[in-house]
């Protein structure tokens, strides 16, 4: 490969969504990038339409989730001859400056952790808003310093989703891979902060992104009646309580009892689904102890 970002994108079963992705990413302004599908095992045509596809580089695997997804695509930008590693799912449209505003923005100054797009809904609401790091200070005036590259359109954040992130390689072989074990939910919040705890990073504003999410909202584990959505949540539970762990923030056992008691809760309320999926969570938890992975 001799093309300077890999842009990574995970799919699985949503051929119609994916070719909208790809349509955008073809007509970018940044032409130095080779577009890069994971495909976790797609049932429907999707194998069949990337096959006949000569500009992109396809990697075909079992059903790894979105983690699984990540981990291997940004493996493979950073294992190859990738400055840069471009990261973005199966529904996220791309304004055609996107790329062109987040190389930009990563080279505004240096040793920069990621560089994150600015997310839209379909109506033009902000979605997936990263969390602004109001707490950063200038190590020289200790005046918080969150907009210190506003002359860039560029604000510090300390936590991003994997919905449109730019990284450089060198960075992912320096501070390892996401954790391919959640399968979905807070993979990326974990990486995010990963970096954002020894790097500065940033929302870059005028690289914009849609985000065809089936659910526009802002998404509540309480208020959750589909069923099969409410089962990924003992994927979340369990993965936000992880982190902490790793982080030092709290302790195993100290989530563990938080997570069974919000159970009860639950279970009081006559919630008896909820209930069983944060125990589920819980019983996962005790044994759920992933390691990061690091380029050799």
């Amino acid at each position: 490969m001799n093309k300077k970002v890999g842009i990574v994108v995970v799919t699985y079963n949503r051929l119609t969504l994916l070719q909208e992705v790809i349509d955008a990413l073809r007509k970018q302004t940044y032409l130095d990038y080779q577009i890069i599908v994971i495909n976790n095992g797609s049932t429907d045509a999707t194998p069949e339409w990337l096959s006949e596809q000569g500009d992109i580089y396809t990697i075909t695997q079992d059903n790894l989730g979105g983690a699984g997804g990540f981990f291997t695509g940004m493996k493979y930008v950073a294992e190859n001859d990738f400055k840069y590693c471009w990261i973005m799912d199966d529904d996220v449209i791309c304004n055609k400056d996107a790329l062109k505003e987040l190389i930009t923005a990563i080279n505004a100054k240096e040793n920069i952790g990621f560089v994150c797009s600015k997310v839209l809904g379909t109506d033009g609401s902000p979605m997936n808003t990263p969390i602004v790091d109001v707490d950063s200070r200038s190590p020289i005036t200790g005046y918080e310093d969150y907009f210190d590259l506003s002359d860039y359109n560029m604000v510090k954040v300390k936590r991003a989703t994997f919905v449109s992130v730019l990284f450089t390689s060198e960075m992912i072989r320096k501070n390892g891979l996401p954790y391919k074990e959640y399968f979905i939910w807070g993979d990326d919040s974990e990486y995010t902060i990963r970096l954002a705890s020894k790097y500065p990073c940033y929302i870059a504003l005028k690289s914009k992104v849609i985000h065809k999410r089936v659910v526009q909202k802002s998404i509540l584990f309480e208020n959750e009646k589909d069923k099969k959505r409410l089962a990924f949540y003992v994927y979340k539970y369990r993965n936000e309580a992880f982190s902490q762990i790793s982080r030092g923030d709290k302790t195993k056992c100290s989530l563990i009892i938080d997570l069974f008691f919000q159970g009860v809760k639950y279970l009081l309320k006559g919630k008896v689904s909820h209930s069983v999926i944060l125990l589920k969570s819980v019983k996962q938890l005790l044994y759920f102890s992933p390691q990061i992975k690091y380029i050799k």
